[in-house]
């Protein structure tokens, strides 16, 4: 063979283990978009679910109360941030009019609770309830009986004020504040419990695998999954493996307060009451198509991120 053949022959191999190195043993993480990231989601469980996310570099978070500026900023296709946790049916919704964000993942699963004196009659007890027209009003209507006497509030708040103050034996309340209820009831000599689960009772008038329904979703602006990957990741893996040790660190740091519960002991004591898991949306399209129909929602086309 002769020496210019051999030349081309290692020039040809060099030119091989270039390319391989530049693209064949690039690393998942290499691949990940390191772009800042701008997260706005409602306080409460949504903002528990996203811990995640709270410490890492270049991600910012917003939290807010109520669902007017989720509206707003769901249907914007400029909008300024890259995710928004939003109820399930919200989202759908306005993304039937906007496609401006798509539906990555179901985060959190119910947390509402009856809370009461034990052994009293629901059908024939007074009732606080909240959300008349919003999930939580059309979770209670679905899964209880008709013909309860019910009082609808505006929130969670003025519905446990009501049981606390005795204007009613029974309050319909999510977790952590009916934990909370339960506790301030005891410092005032009142006990109270738990005496119904709405998420069981969803998983026995719906027949689902799991207790549950698709309350709460992480929806990323269309076109900026790889930005964001990074993130989802993150939240993903700290749902899986979170304990007493990294929650109570985790809300320590951003705050109570800031979060919207009640302290830390009682956020993280109720964290598997809270339901908080994290979901692939198109692991679960049935279940959420399900949580639709009561809203009379149809699925959109193209909501489910792929």
């Amino acid at each position: 063979m002769s020496i210019q053949a051999v030349k081309k022959i290692g020039s040809l191999a060099l030119a091989g283990v270039l390319t391989f190195s530049l693209f064949g043993c690039a690393s998942p993480e290499e691949s990940v978009s390191d772009e800042p990231v701008s997260i706005l989601c409602p306080t409460g469980a949504p903002a528990l679910s996203i811990l995640g996310a709270s410490d890492l570099e270049d991600v910012t978070i917003e939290y807010v109360d109520g669902t007017d500026i989720l509206t707003s900023e769901l249907a914007k296709e400029d909008g300024e941030y890259d995710i928004i946790l939003a109820p399930t049916n919200l989202g759908a919704k306005v993304y039937a009019q906007s496609e401006a964000y798509q539906l990555d993942a179901v985060m959190t699963w119910g947390n509402l609770y009856l809370v009461g004196q034990e052994g009293v009659d629901l059908s024939t007890a007074t009732i606080a309830a909240f959300g008349q027209n919003a999930v939580p009003g059309l979770v209670f209507n679905t899964v209880e009986p008709e013909g309860l006497n019910v009082t609808w509030y505006n929130s969670v708040s003025e519905s446990q004020q009501a049981l606390l103050t005795n204007q009613v034996q029974v309050a319909l309340l999510a977790q952590p504040v009916a934990q909370a209820t339960i506790a301030k009831a005891k410092e005032n000599g009142n006990t109270l419990t738990i005496l119904q689960d709405l998420q069981s009772l969803w998983q026995e008038n719906t027949e689902s695998e799991d207790a549950g329904y698709p309350q709460a979703s992480l929806f990323v602006k269309t076109g900026e999954e790889e930005k964001v990957q990074r993130v989802v990741d993150a939240v993903e893996t700290y749902i899986a493996d979170a304990n007493e040790e990294t929650l109570t660190a985790s809300i320590n740091s951003v705050g109570a307060q800031v979060l919207g519960v009640p302290n830390t002991e009682i956020a993280v004591k109720t964290w598997e009451a809270q339901n908080i898991r994290f979901e692939a949306a198109g692991d679960v399209a049935d279940e959420i198509e399900s949580f639709l129909s009561i809203f009379n929602i149809e699925m959109p086309k193209g909501l489910i991120l792929e």
